[in-house]
C-alpha cells in the first residue's frame, strides 16, 4: 500500500505536530510561532485549492509531508510553484522525503508547472542533500536574510526543470487533475 495520500482537515493535529517542531527548536522555517491545528487546517485547504499537500502514514500515523505552492503571485509566474517537506523528528533519512518528493515532483509535472523551486535556510545538510538526489540544481544564496534565535540566517535556493520548451497550456489546477487521475 503507497503510504502517500492526500492530506485532509483530519491530518491538521499531526501535520501542525511537525511543523511545529521546526518552528520552536530550528530555522529552518522562519516563523516565530507554530500554528495550531486549525490554522494549520485552513493551510491545507487553503493549498489543495490549486496544489497539492501530501502526507506520509505507513500506519503509525503521518510522519511527513510535503506541498506544493505559489512561486509568486504575477502571472507570468504561474507556470513556476515552490515546494517544501517536512519529516517528523525521529524519522530523517529514512527516505519518507524522497517518497513525499518523489509523488510531489510528479503531481506538479501533471499538472504542467515548467520548474519548481525550493528555499532551505543553511546550514541544512540533510535538506540540501534531499533536493540534490531529487535533480535541484543550486541557484545561489541571500545572504543573512533572517533572523531568528539571535542570529542571522542565510537561504539558498534550488531549481528543478520539470518541462522543457514553452507551455502547452495553463497548469491544471491541483482538485481537476486529482479529479481526472483519481489522485484525490
Amino acid at each position: 500500500m503507497n503510504p502517500v495520500r492526500v492530506a485532509t482537515a483530519a491530518d491538521a493535529d499531526a501535520v501542525a505536530a511537525i511543523y511545529g517542531h521546526y518552528v520552536t527548536h530550528t530555522a529552518i522555517s522562519f516563523e516565530e510561532e507554530p500554528p495550531s491545528p486549525s490554522e494549520m487546517a485552513e493551510r491545507i485547504a487553503a493549498t489543495l485549492k490549486t496544489h497539492p499537500f501530501l502526507v506520509y502514514d505507513a500506519g503509525e500515523g503521518v510522519i511527513g509531508y510535503a506541498y506544493a505552492s505559489l512561486h509568486m503571485a504575477r502571472a507570468a509566474y504561474r507556470w513556476s510553484c515552490n515546494v517544501s517537506a517536512y519529516v517528523a523528528p525521529g524519522h530523517a533519512r529514512r527516505g519518507v522525503g524522497r517518497v513525499l518528493y518523489g509523488e510531489l515532483l510528479d503531481i506538479v509535472k501533471a499538472q504542467g508547472f515548467h520548474a519548481a523551486f525550493a528555499g532551505v535556510a543553511l546550514p541544512n545538510e540533510a535538506s540540501v542533500g534531499l533536493h540534490e538526489a531529487m535533480g535541484f540544481r543550486h541557484l545561489g544564496t541571500y545572504r543573512e536574510v533572517g533572523f531568528k534565535h539571535g542570529r542571522w540566517h542565510d537561504v539558498g535556493w534550488w531549481r528543478l526543470g520539470l518541462a522543457e520548451g514553452p507551455p502547452s497550456g495553463e497548469p491544471i489546477p491541483f482538485p481537476a487533475l486529482a479529479a481526472v487521475t483519481g489522485t484525490g
